[in-house]
């Protein structure tokens, strides 16, 4: 597949996250940086939010755990979230964190359903997303120069 048929594809499935309310105008901003450093960015937004989960789900059956003190936690996810653009993630935090400061285990349930629902779909998408832009830059390396001079005659 070409070059510029990959962009392209990138560039759609991109404009389709923004229409669905996977990500924001911020994903934008950060897809202007240099490509590895995007999916650098990316891959380290999964794997802290998928420990930081972790460490809320592990709480989420005891009943007699005071939930303000997993508010920290959910920030934490709201706030990566906000910085990298996943919109959808960092709005599905607002619940889990009402639910905290209320203290309220019934809503906190139904509501860390949602994030972890949200969080999948959004992953997934992500994922997809940071695999075209590294087929992208596969292409690129084999077509520079550099690559095509050193191969051998």
């Amino acid at each position: 597949m070409s070059l510029s048929i990959l962009r392209g594809l990138l560039q759609g499935y991109t404009k389709s996250l923004l229409q669905e309310g996977v990500v924001n105008d911020q994903f934008n901003e950060i897809m202007i940086g240099e490509a590895n450093h995007v999916v650098q960015l990316i891959e380290t937004y999964i794997a802290d939010v998928e420990r930081i989960l972790s460490e809320i789900l592990r709480h989420e059956e005891n009943e007699k755990i005071d939930l303000h003190k997993l508010t920290p936690l959910a920030r934490e996810i709201e706030d990566k979230s906000t910085r990298i653009g996943a919109e959808l993630v960092k709005v599905a935090c607002y619940n889990v964190i009402k639910a905290c400061d209320e203290n309220n285990h019934q809503n906190f349930s139904r509501s860390l359903m949602l994030l972890k629902k949200d969080f999948g779909s959004s992953k997934n998408k992500l994922a997809s997303f940071a695999q075209m832009e590294q087929r992208i830059i596969r292409l690129e390396k084999s077509q520079s120069p550099a690559s095509t001079s050193q191969s051998p005659k």
